[in-house]
């Protein structure tokens, strides 16, 4: 184990605390909009509960959810149709982080970022979901900065994702709260 590369891997989940969501910013007057890393924390408890109550395997749930995030530390958080190489470019920028880790730790987490890019597992469609049910859950907590047609954008985009029953009821519920 090279411990050099360990703290490299480290730095770079640090800072996804620097990097800034960006559809917040450009779509809300929002002034200090969360991070990255809020976001995940929050996506990947919100995960974790919902797999333990669905009954799938929240372990690799849980690493699927932080994982997914990573490249944006070198990619930034891009709004969709902003880059028109965003695939290649997260490819090489997971290859990048995940090289920092021992050869075993690099396999199986490229096995479950691919997982994830493809998404026909119930582990990796309900990492998609609860991906867009967080963003639906800080939608709420940002509405009222934000135009109703941002808001609008945002939630449409979101929720035509959420198609799990257990998904689909907390959608709902927050949906009658914010209205």
């Amino acid at each position: 184990m090279n411990i050099k590369n360990l703290i490299k891997f480290f730095l770079h989940i640090e800072n996804l605390k620097t990097v800034k969501r960006k559809g917040w910013i450009i779509k809300s007057k929002v002034k200090e909009v969360e991070s990255v890393a809020e976001h995940s924390y929050a996506a990947t408890s919100i995960a974790m509960i919902i797999s333990d109550l669905v009954g799938l395997n929240t372990e690799k749930v849980m690493k699927m959810m932080l994982i997914h995030d990573l490249p944006e530390g070198i990619i930034g958080d891009l709004v969709p149709g902003e880059n028109a190489n965003k695939d290649m470019d997260e490819e090489e920028a997971i290859r990048s982080i995940l090289g920092s880790l021992p050869d075993k730790m690099q396999i199986d987490y490229t096995e479950i970022w691919n997982e994830f890019k493809m998404n026909k597992t119930k582990e990796s469609q309900l990492v998609h979901e609860i991906d867009k049910l967080e963003l639906i859950i800080q939608l709420s907590l940002y509405r009222d900065r934000m135009s109703k047609e941002a808001f609008n954008e945002f939630l449409q985009s979101s929720e035509k994702i959420i198609e799990l029953d257990l998904n689909r009821e907390l959608l709902n519920e927050i949906l009658k709260e914010i209205e």
